[in-house]
């Protein structure tokens, strides 16, 4: 029997968000872990940053923007995090990046039916969102979107198998040099993005990023992605390497 430890305290009720975690086999979808597994099937949470590459097909064509930090929108204060680029940015560097000056920038020339489609798509609850604002503050997954680890983790594990060059060198690249770098372990090789949202603190990923075996998402209510999620994340990542060796 496989061991292991709880990483989370149990569901005390329904009304109050727990953190949930999930571990799926790339190759064939299957469920090797669930923490918290109620909440992780039923409780939806608000994503964050977590569901922007998801989202990035829905984005296309993607277009270089430059990046000035600072973004209000319909009174949220969304300033990007990551040191100042020089240069416009493209898809790649804007998910390594969590750029939300790029991902808002698409937004407001996306289509909105194409944007909900992708979502519930990935599993995620979403009505189609006005143009503009509305729409930014869905793509940057602050409002009009809410998900379960459960679903997340499906749509990270369906990423890890279709997902274009640029998104995949993005997530290797968020964890290597971006928020995400507490998910990271020697020799596996994590691909991933952390999310912070009202709700709480995410991360979603796969390793090993060349050819994923295993995909993960966490949610941790409170706190931040890189913070809280990510090292839980790292203990999965490492679990799992182990306990399925082959």
């Amino acid at each position: 029997m496989i061991t292991r430890r709880a990483l989370f305290p149990a569901l005390a009720d329904a009304f109050r968000l727990s953190g949930a975690a999930v571990v799926l086999r790339v190759s064939d979808g299957s469920l090797l872990r669930a923490d918290n597994g109620r909440a992780a099937r039923q409780q939806a949470a608000a994503p964050g940053s977590a569901i922007k590459p998801w989202l990035a097909e829905a984005l296309r064509p993607w277009r270089l923007h430059r990046c000035a930090l600072r973004l209000r929108i319909l009174g949220h204060r969304l300033d990007c995090s990551h040191a100042h680029l020089a240069g416009p940015l493209d898809a790649e560097t804007a998910i390594a990046a969590s750029c939300n000056q790029w991902f808002a920038a698409q937004a407001a020339a996306a289509d909105p039916a194409r944007v909900c489609q992708r979502l519930r798509e990935g599993g995620a609850e979403a009505g189609e969102a006005a143009p503009g604002e509305e729409l930014q503050l869905q793509v940057l997954g602050v409002a009009h979107v809410r998900i379960t680890a459960m679903a997340m983790a499906r749509a990270y594990r369906r990423l890890a198998l279709e997902a274009d060059p640029a998104v995949m060198a993005g997530l290797r690249r968020a964890v290597v040099e971006g928020t995400a770098q507490a998910a990271d372990a020697p020799g596996l090789e994590v691909a991933g993005k952390t999310g912070t949202s009202r709700d709480g603190a995410w991360f979603a990923g796969f390793a090993p990023a060349s050819s994923p075996r295993f995909a993960v998402a966490v949610f941790q209510p409170g706190g931040r992605g890189g913070r809280d999620a990510a090292p839980l994340a790292r203990e999965l990542f490492v679990w799992a390497f182990r306990s399925f060796p082959r």
